[in-house]
């Protein structure tokens, strides 16, 4: 025993000597795989003095492990020796030792899991007295109970109700049935000497030791479920319940209990009945809500009652007199309800939610049926959404400013907000009138308080909005009208918004009170296009100090990316502000590089936070939108894009004329943003068409930015911030220049390439795919000089092991990027590069490099890339009867390795057919199939018939009926056949 405890000693100490450690656990995880170490265990755990508690932990690990894992090698009187051996553990430390602390809670608590496993085993057939023989123990001679015993009996039989009452736990179909048996053979006998004795020390220890009376209600909440009702829903027990609700002290576990009595499953009339009978809402009444843990509660309660009688009304089998009682009960709990609701605390109102939503579905499912709403519950669903947008608001103790809020806080209520957002969603549609009428009327009061001057709080004027905001969210789409197509009078949605624009609210001096007034404009922009005459006053807001030059920096870099929205949704209507909105933009576009400042993601993994930078590209690209407008000249848009452009391309120069020092860190930062903005700027103006060139005055001016660009990039392209800056900026400039960069697209592909490293390859493949498309077919040559350079660099990225979780995923995306580039490839015409003369000796080690990935089963996205990529390749590259394969060996590579592919794979133990990813793999593979056939007809057919079929000993009938669905169907009924072909051939 001693070595025994030497060695968990060792085990757990951090400071032993690694091999001595490792032989302790070695020695440890020995013992308790053993046959017989349990025995030891057992002698150990008991042993007086007693060993140290860790090692007494373990031996109860090893006790709970053979009754777990090995019971059938224990014989009866092995088993009896545990029996017994507990029983005086029992009574040694709870009856006789009268020291209140003398055993660890973790051990006593593993004492009542082993004891729970045993009791699991032999009860009710090898131990029938398990509980009469616990139950005694706790007795004394004086006809009271021994604290300790009692806590520790009450405590397993919690421990018991969690191995075999619990029904959300998920177990095994043995165990379910071992369960069932073991509880019908407690109801026949000791449920009710449990009952009867959870409620006897309930009475004795709920004055002298207030912990064990809360374990014997927790006891009679959890066993209720399952057992006799009459046990626990009598006068004796629910007379104490109710006392108990007065009792500071037991008070909330009194109440949990009578929540657990309420949630019992039982047939509808007889709940119905038992609900009744308890009269639960009168005693609501009478009970002291002063305390906020209580009132939750309570809150609790007053939700698992409103759930059931819910069920009771909703279900078809109930009569309708019984239904009539039912909802004359739930609108005597609606005062309820709407106290908990209205409460201060969101916890409160959280707890009641499930009530709410079952009872809004009772009028919704009314309103379908075309029944009339009563004027109580019409009063009700008003008296519901006047509590639900009063929740809305930020509670008082919000501080705005303070940085110190937990970001969780925050968090939590907006996922409050958007759970009420869902409730009034559904008020909308139960009674779409009430809910215009509700919130037009609130929001307008808020309005014009404002416009008269009174003194208004920030949360109602956020709230104001916010309300405003969510409103078209609970109509539905044809809801959201602004005007009255016949009168042309505006809507109560129109008002609204008009109101917002007009009163100056903007104006309010807190920050929250803009955010939300400018998401309003852009959520609302269609206004703009009915009523353009209120536009002005919304741009003066968006580019003055309520908006893009608010003081504070969290409101301004929102409200940029705000302020582009709004101009990229009414770029028409934005071209005669066009000159003023820029001339007003002009403080705004000066780059300032800032070192990155670095912030931990959820999961507490550090990565650069948002910089302002990043929100103000969006300006830049606000600006290439404004002057870009069709509506504006020509000369002023050539005029205000050189203002726009001159500085980035000076800042550049300017930068790089002062040498690069690696001391800098800002350096490489004020390149990035320069060449950034200039992009962004590009991305404002519309594209060309494929092929095309731009001949527009102002292209000379971008072409310029454009050399300064690839200048910058040619300079320094061993810095990963100038690759990606330049492959950002330059896909924008092709979108609006078109063949015009056509030039300078070899030097900028070398550059990006030759330092291209694997966190940046997927998104270089990507642009690759974006010239591709754009530049075809005069990209041919350039793309004839890049294939084997950049599948070689791919090569070499995939050909590495990964060093651990991000890289494993930067090689899956680059998987994918290599298989989509060599799809953009054939989508563009391009194949023609495959087998030229530079590339075609590469052609084998494509074609295997995509067979790799179309094998991989363990992700089926990839795979279904690989052999759409295929298709193409049998599409291009498959020889026809008049004509020969362009690529010598193809049609070999086909049969011998293609085809037996798309049988092998799907015939696979891991391919599931039935499986949504794994039909998309299933469907190029039919694809692969089809396509051959099409090219080679009967070629195809005599080769599956006499050679392939044969191979993999496919019956001849079968192969015959396989050639005839390939001849005769179209691709989607061959689908159809092949899947019910690997089947059949599978099962």
């Amino acid at each position: 025993m001693e070595q025994i405890e030497q060695a968990v000693i060792y085990a757990l100490d951090p400071s032993v000597d690694p091999n001595l450690k490792a032989q302790a656990n070695s020695y440890c995880e020995q013992l308790k795989q053993s046959n017989d170490g349990w025995q030891m265990c057992m002698q150990l755990f008991m042993k007086v003095p007693k060993s140290v508690a860790q090692a007494r932990f373990f031996a109860l690990q090893v006790l709970e492990n053979t009754l777990q894992n090995r019971y059938d090698t224990l014989d009866a009187s092995a088993i009896e020796y545990i029996e017994r051996t507990m029983m005086e553990y029992l009574r040694r430390e709870f009856v006789d030792n009268t020291e209140a602390d003398s055993e660890e809670t973790y051990i006593r608590n593993k004492a009542a899991q082993s004891l729970t496993l045993l009791f699991a085993h032999v009860y009710p057939t090898g131990w029938p007295s398990f509980f009469k023989d616990i139950m005694a123990l706790t007795r004394s001679s004086a006809g009271k109970s021994h604290e300790k015993a009692a806590d520790f009996f009450l405590r397993l039989c919690i421990t018991i109700d969690e191995e075999i009452g619990r029904m959300d736990i998920p177990r095994h179909r043995d165990e379910v049935v071992r369960n069932n048996n073991i509880k019908d053979a407690m109801r026949m006998g000791d449920i009710a000497l449990l009952a009867a004795y959870w409620f006897e020390l309930l009475q004795e220890f709920r004055v002298q030791n207030t912990s064990i009376a809360q374990l014997a209600l927790k006891c009679i909440g959890a066993y209720v479920a399952w057992m006799d009702i009459s046990l626990v829903v009598n006068d004796q027990v629910m007379n104490a319940l109710y006392e108990l609700l007065s009792d500071a002290n037991l008070r909330i576990p009194a109440c949990e209990c009578l929540a657990d009595i309420v949630s019992k499953g039982m047939l509808p009339m007889d709940k119905l009945n038992m609900i009744q009978m308890l009269n639960i809402t009168d005693t609501l009444g009478r009970l002291d809500l002063s305390d906020e843990d209580f009132i939750e509660s309570v809150a609790r309660l007053t939700n698992v009652l409103g759930i059931e009688l819910c069920k009771i009304f909703m279900d078809s089998s109930v009569p309708a007199d019984a239904k009539v009682t039912a909802w004359s009960l739930i609108e005597q709990l609606s005062v309820y309800l709407l106290k908990f609701l209205a409460n201060e605390y969101d916890d409160t109102t959280n707890a009641v939610f499930a009530f709410v939503n079952d009872l809004l579905m009772i009028f919704k499912k009314q309103k379908k049926n075309h029944q009339a709403f009563s004027a109580s519950q019409l009063e009700l669903l008003g008296s519901l959404l006047n509590v639900f947008i009063a929740k809305m608001k930020y509670d008082e103790d919000t501080d705005w400013d303070n940085e110190d809020d937990e970001p969780e806080e925050e968090a939590l209520f907006a996922e409050f907000r958007k759970n009420l957002r869902v409730f009034t969603g559904h008020i909308a549609q139960i009674d779409t009138n009430l809910y215009i009428r509700f919130i037009h009327t609130s929001v307008i009061e808020i309005l014009n308080k404002f416009k008269s001057g009174t003194d208004l709080d920030w949360r109602q004027v956020e709230l104001c909005l916010y309300v405003l905001y969510t409103y078209s969210e609970a109509l539905p789409k044809g809801a959201m009208q602004f005007v009255v197509e016949e009168s042309k009078q505006l809507t109560p949605l129109g008002e609204m918004v008009r109101e917002m624009i007009t009163s100056n609210i903007s104006s309010y001096a807190h920050p929250s009170v803009p955010l939300q007034f400018f998401e309003n404009l852009v959520k609302y922009y269609q206004f703009f296009e009915l009523c353009p005459e209120f536009l002005p006053q919304a741009l003066a807001a968006f580019v003055d100090t309520r908006g893009i030059h608010h003081p504070l920096t969290p409101v301004r870099s929102r409200c940029w990316y705000q302020f582009y929205r709004f101009v990229k949704l009414l770029k028409p209507q934005m071209a005669q502000f066009g000159e003023t909105v820029l001339s007003s933009m002009g403080d705004l576009l000066t780059i300032e590089a800032e070192p990155p400042v670095m912030a931990n993601t959820i999961d507490g993994v550090p990565m650069p936070s948002a910089s302002t930078f990043d929100s103000q590209m969006y300006l830049f690209e606000a600006v290439g939108m404004l002057i870009s407008s069709e509506h504006l000249d020509i000369a002023k848009q050539t005029e205000y894009l050189g203002i726009a452009l001159q500085p980035l391309a000076d800042g550049i120069q300017a930068t790089m004329a002062q040498g690069y020092s690696p001391d800098d860190e800002l350096f490489m930062i004020k390149l990035h943003h320069y060449i950034r903005a200039v992009g962004s700027i590009a991305k404002g103006f519309p594209s060309v068409g494929k092929g095309e060139g731009c001949n527009k005055p102002w292209a000379r001016l971008f072409i310029h930015a454009t050399e300064v660009i690839l200048n910058t990039l040619q300079t320094y392209n061993q810095f990963k911030e100038i690759r990606d800056a330049t492959r950002d900026s330059f896909s924008n400039l092709i979108t609006c220049l078109g063949a015009e960069l056509f030039p300078y697209l070899p030097p900028l592909i070398n550059s990006l390439l030759i330092e291209c490293e694997i966190t940046e390859l997927a998104d270089f493949l990507r642009f690759i795919d974006h010239i591709t498309h754009k530049y075809k077919p005069m990209i041919s040559d350039v793309m004839d000089e890049l294939l084997m350079p950049l599948v070689k660099r791919v090569f070499d990225f995939m050909n590495t092991a990964p060093s651990g979780t991000d890289e494993a995923i930067l090689l899956l995306e680059l998987r994918k990027a290599y298989l989509q580039f060599l799809a953009a490839i054939f989508n563009a015409g391009l194949d023609v590069i495959m087998a030229s003369e530079r590339n075609v000796g590469h052609f084998s080690t494509i074609l295997q490099s995509v067979l790799h990935f179309s094998k991989d089963n363990s992700d089926p996205a990839t795979q279904k890339m690989a052999f759409g990529v295929f298709v193409k390749f049998v599409a291009s590259f498959a020889s026809t009867p008049q004509q020969p394969s362009r690529v010598a060996g193809f049609d070999q590579f086909a049969y011998n390795e293609l085809i037996p592919i798309t049988f092998s794979i799907p015939m696979s133990n891991s391919f599931n057919v039935a499986d949504g990813q794994s039909m998309l793999v299933f469907g190029e593979i039919t694809g692969i199939q089809k396509t051959l056939y099409d090219k080679q007809g009967t070629e195809f057919i005599e080769y599956m018939l006499n050679v392939f079929f044969p191979s993999i000993q496919c019956p001849r009938e079968t192969a015959e009926r396989y050639c005839q669905a390939i001849q005769q169907c179209d691709l989607k009924q061959f689908r159809k056949y092949y899947q019910s072909f690997i089947s059949e051939a599978k099962s």
